[in-house]
């Protein structure tokens, strides 16, 4: 649900960029096959206007929140089990997260192809004698009609390629300055201070202290309780004392 409401925030803004991206770049196909004249940005947002605008924002959701539950979940496995981040205290190098942000991205990036299908199959504008799509399901009834199966999955190396660098390079700097800019109210485990993790000149005051610690727990009326239950105090075994001091 978080990732949702996220994804949803985020194509407020987005949606429209790409749709004219989209159209952008196509300019030049259609100024060889018809003679048109290429238009700019203003023109593209003056044509389809504020709704046209969100054209495909379905199907552009429909690709990035199934891309987001397979990317981050198999980059964390990458990490925990193949390179092994925190086995016995281990940090990733820079190219062991690199690897596993840019291996991450390639199945979700492949995987979400027919979404990236039918959302530019949707933001392009349709030229004559092309098929005109209503919608999204209607998008991908017809693809699947008129072109098979695996025209939906059309460009999913191209994604592979571009996807995997680009979220690779991204992970890569949010795990950096997540390390060096660390949150101010991010919660930090307690520093233990053992013999181990010492520094040499401060070991001889963790010994002082428990030393310190074991005189203190020492009952102040250990002696005058043995002295009053008349059974010598064994030091080779205090426990056998013990037991015949319960005898008698």
């Amino acid at each position: 649900m978080a990732d949702l409401e996220v994804h949803d925030n985020v194509k407020v803004f987005t949606n429209p960029l790409e749709i004219v991206k989209i159209r952008l770049q196509i300019q030049g196909e259609a100024a060889k096959a018809e003679g048109a004249v290429p238009k700019g940005a203003i023109h593209i947002i003056r044509q389809l206007g504020v709704f046209g605008l969100y054209k495909g924002a379905s199907a552009c959701l429909l690709r990035d929140i199934p891309f987001s539950a397979i990317y981050f979940p198999a980059y964390w496995h990458l990490k925990k089990d193949l390179f092994q981040e925190g086995y016995n205290g281990k940090q990733l190098s820079f190219f062991e997260t690199l690897a596993a942000a840019g291996i991450a991205g390639m199945p979700a990036a492949y995987f979400t192809t027919p979404a990236d299908v039918v959302k530019t199959r949707l933001q392009v504008e349709a030229r004559q004698g092309q098929t005109n799509y209503k919608g999204l399901r209607d998008a991908f009834i017809k693809i699947y009609k008129e072109e098979g199966f695996r025209a939906l999955f059309k460009g999913g190396p191209a994604r592979i390629v571009r996807s995997s660098p680009q979220f690779g390079f991204t992970l890569l700097g949010y795990e950096t300055l997540k390390t060096y800019l660390p949150y101010p109210w991010e919660d930090k485990p307690r520093k233990v201070e053992t013999a181990l993790t010492s520094r040499p000149d401060d070991l001889s005051k963790i010994r002082a202290r428990n030393a310190l610690r074991i005189l203190l727990d020492v009952h102040g009326d250990f002696g005058r309780k043995v002295a009053a239950s008349g059974v010598p105090l064994s030091l080779s075994s205090p426990r056998l004392s013990a037991q015949l001091g319960r005898e008698k």
